[in-house]
Order: C-alpha cells, then structure tokens, then sequence
C-alpha cells in the first residue's frame, strides 16, 4: 500500500512556499534592536573585487551569497557591497561581489569585513537567520488563514462550483451574461483552468491543454523512454521513466504511472520530487529572489491531474501561461506506452536541411519554437521563419540525420478549445469574463450545464502588493515568538527605555489585536 495518498490534483498551497513574502529576518532584527555582528579583519589584501577572511571568522560569524557587507580600515571611510559568490581561495574564504572598490583596504590599516545582517547562520550562540525566517514561513501561513486572504500568491486547484443562470436561458436588460460564479476567494491574479461541464466532460476554456493515457506502463522502459515538455520558447524539459526523485517510475499499473508522471510535473513536495529544469535554462523576473530573477522549472510552466474526472490512468496537462499564449507550447514522447489526444497535431514534409536548419513545405501551424519529431529522433528548433527551421537541436537521435527530403516531421501542440476563431476567447463579449478583484467569473457565449459542480477552477489569488500594516504585523508577530521561544535576554536588549522583554511582547500583542481584524475577509453564503 502507498504511503502518500493523492487527489490526482496538484495540492493548493502558496504558489512558491518557501519565500518570505511579509517581512524579512533583519526587520525581526531591528524592532528588536539586535546589533550586527562584530567585524573581522581580512586575511589578506583586498582583490578590487573580493576580500578574504578566515575559515574561522567564516564559520563563527556566517556569510551567505546576498548577505549585505560593509568594508572599512583605518584610512578608509568603508564601502557596502552584496555578496555574489563564495570560495576557497589559497587557505581563506574569498568573498566575491560586483563593483571594484574604490578604496585600498589593507591589513596594515586594520581592514575590516562586517556582515550588515543581524541574524546569520553562524555557529555562535543564538538564534540564527534560518530559525527566524522558518519563524517567517510559518506565520505568513497564520496570518493567510487567519484572515481568509493572502498578501502573496495562492494557488488554488479544482474549487467545484454550482452554475447558476437567470431565467430564461438568454441575456437580459443590465447583464450581458448567461450566469456567473463566485470564487471562494478574490483577489484573482489568474485563472490558470476553467473547467465547464459539458454531460460527459470537463471542457476547457482558460488554457491550452494536452491529454494524455497511459496506455501500457509495461512499454515505458526506464532510463530509456523520455517524455519532453516546450512551453513555447526558452528550453524543452527532459521527463525520464525511472526510480528517484528526478524521474517517474512506470510501476505496478498505469494509473500509478500516470500519478508518478503528474507529481513529476507538479514537483510533489510529499513525494520528494525535484524540479524538472529547462534546457537551455532561462528566468524569469522575480524581486522576491536576491538577484531579482528566477529559473525557469517545469512546475512554473505547466500543472498536471491525474485519474481525476478524466479516467484511470489518464492525465490533463496543462499550460500555466495565460489563455492562448499556452498554445505555442508542444509535446512529444518516445514511447507507444503513452498516447495523447486534445492537442493540434501538426504535420508536413521536409524539403531540405543542414546540421542545424531544416526547410519543410509548409510550416503553418507549428508553432514559432517548438519539438519535432521525425519517426525515431526528436530535437527542437528555436526560430521559425516562414518555412525554415533553425537552431535545431537533439533530444534523442540525430534528428538532422532523419531529415531527409520527403521525410515526415511531426509536432504536438497545447490546444485550448474555444467556440471558433470569432466567438471564442475571454473577453466581455467572448466566451467568459471575470472580475478579477471580487472573485466572480461571468459566462457568455460558453457556459456549463445548469448543475452542481458544473464548474471546475484553478487560479492564482492574493494581493500584489504587500501593505506596510502586514509587514508590521508578521514583523511583531516574529519578534514575540522570539521572545517567548527561550531566554533571550542575552541576545534581546531591552531597549533605551529599559522596556522589559515582558513589555514589549504585551505591547505587541496588543498591536498586533487591534490591527490584524481590520483585514480578515468574510464570506456569506446564501
């Protein structure tokens, strides 16, 4: 019997779980007023670029890459820089950074390296950075469920809903709308699936998807069949059948199977899955991540299900970018064991190719980067124009050598299935509209059956800008924990005032009361 038990739904959680949203371990620091570290003297001469310490003062102090420092001799006013790499470096610790330093910092003048971070992880006595901003994660989850809403962004999958219409079945005098559902929750970013029940299936009409079947695990040979997701550009994700946390097992039947490759895709934290990166790797803008940007794996790009309202062995992938921007995106498989329906399947001739270009007869349809197949031996291309292919790269085989002149070449591609060229899209007088900000998802030209759970939804919700009144409160909600986790009148000062530890946390809980109601969400259900 498994150990781990699945809905066949991606999990809803906070979209990126481990970053700190509401507040930062050095705003902990300074409400309650700890010090920096003390500085440490370099081990050797600066390098313009980087400065040397010891293994010792390394180790005890605690320096990371994105740690803020600040140099300073004797003769030197000092210099801030962020850490951008660490090394070993003839016996010491080498602490890159990006601007030369415009100062000679020597070890004659008593040169000097100080992290401008409170919290460190460090091997002295006290808390550490990695207490604290555990501390962070879990009131961030407090203060989501406390108050029905999230300052961050939610993932929230397959929310049923009833359809409800007004009678008659048309639009009337100040709706021009069929129907309408409400969210459980507002504050959508974006809705990732829209699901309508159509009497004997979910159809989709938020995002290009692909279905696929399982349909004899048996035939997936492991370390050997590969299955390859392109979301459009960037770089193609290598999916590989076998045992570990970067590939899926085809195992026991296909329904497992196909729950394997699902949680694959989803990177299933309770199944330890790994994520699945891009290659060539790209990022994307991020100013929650150091460097303000972040790459790109294949659970920010796609979301699977599977054995959920599709069948026994069967999964829906679909695209995370927004309504037909997931139609560039394309598919393939190396092996007969897993079949696909739901997509555009595109085909055509080759006409001629070099080692990275291939030319076919008509390329209308394919999309503008993308995988390709040609019987055994697949690779991608990274420009289309007109009808030529380039930068054609391998993915199994010599997929050059297989374009041959009158050769077939295949693609997959994400379909989303509007009402035609004319009527389908979202848009207020397409096939549904939303209101982002109240939650409330209108239906026009397309609608689901008059019945219960009619509608199936994934989004994206929460606020996008964190108000300065919930940093306050994680931040004094952090700090009281702190203070009743152990005795830290060591590590905590009491302050000028010669506040007491026991005072202040009375005066942040009374804070924290009077402020935190203000922003809880109700819902009524009539």
């Amino acid at each position: 019997m498994p150990t781990v038990f699945q809905t066949g739904e991606r999990e809803g959680r906070p979209l990126f779980p481990d970053r700190l949203y509401y507040t930062s371990a050095q705003k902990v620091a300074d409400i309650l007023q700890i010090p920096f570290p003390d500085p440490v003297y370099l081990a050797a001469e600066d390098g313009s670029t980087h400065v040397d310490i010891s293994p010792a003062d390394y180790r005890l102090v605690g320096f990371e890459v994105g740690d803020k420092i600040e140099i300073t001799s004797d003769t030197e006013m000092g210099e801030e820089r962020t850490i951008t790499g660490i090394a070993r470096a003839s016996g010491n610790v080498r602490l890159s950074f990006t601007g030369a330093l415009t100062g000679d910092y020597t070890t004659t003048d008593n040169a000097q390296v100080q992290n401008l971070q409170s919290f460190t992880n460090g091997k002295r006595k006290g808390v550490t950075k990695a207490q604290v901003e555990t501390l962070i994660l879990r009131t961030q989850d407090k203060i989501d469920n406390l108050t029905n809403n999230a300052w961050r962004p939610m993932l929230q999958t397959a929310e049923y809903l009833n359809f409800d219409t007004y009678k008659p079945y048309r639009r009337r005098y100040y709706t021009d709308y069929v129907g309408s559902v409400p969210l459980y929750f507002r504050n959508v970013q974006q809705v990732l699936r829209l699901e309508i029940w159509q009497g004997q299936d979910y159809r989709e009409i938020a995002a290009a998807e692909i279905r696929l079947k399982v349909a004899d695990f048996t035939q997936l040979t492991a370390d050997t069949d590969k299955l390859f997701l392109c979301p459009g550009g960037g770089g193609v994700a290598t999916l590989t059948v076998g045992s570990g946390s970067s590939k899926f097992r085809a195992q026991f039947d296909n329904i497992s199977t196909a729950q394997q490759l699902a949680d694959l895709i989803n990177k299933d934290a309770r199944k330890g899955k790994a994520a699945t990166a891009f290659s060539p790797s790209f990022e994307f803008e991020d100013i929650t991540e150091t460097d303000g940007t972040t790459t790109a794996n294949v659970h920010h790009e796609f979301m699977a299900s599977a054995n959920a309202d599709y069948g026994g062995g069967q999964l829906k992938i679909t695209s995370m970018r927004r309504g037909e921007a997931g139609e560039n995106a394309t598919y393939a498989c190396t092996s007969d064991g897993i079949t696909f329906t739901g997509a555009t399947d595109n085909s055509t001739t080759v006409s001629s190719s070099t080692a990275t270009t291939i030319t076919v007869a008509d390329a209308t349809g394919f999309a503008p980067y993308g995988i390709i197949s040609i019987g055994s031996a697949f690779g991608f291309y990274t420009s289309l124009s007109g009808n030529v292919m380039s930068g054609v790269t391998d993915l199994v085989g010599d997929i050059s050598a297989a374009a041959t002149n009158g050769a077939t070449i295949l693609q997959k591609k994400f379909k989303i299935d509007y009402v035609g060229t004319t009527t389908g899209d979202e848009a207020r007088l397409r096939d549904w509209w939303a209101d982002y900000d109240m939650g409330v998802i209108y239906f026009n030209n397309s609608y689901p059956y008059f019945s219960w759970n009619a509608v199936k939804v994934s989004y994206v919700y929460g606020e996008r800008y964190v108000e300065k009144a919930i940093e306050d409160i994680c931040t004094k909600l952090v700090a009281m924990d702190l203070i009743l986790s152990d005795d830290r009148s060591v590590l905590l000062p009491e302050g000028t005032q010669n506040v007491d530890l026991g005072s202040k946390y009375q005066l942040f809980k009374a804070q924290v009361a009077e402020a935190l109601p203000r922003y809880t969400e109700v819902m009524t259900v009539l």
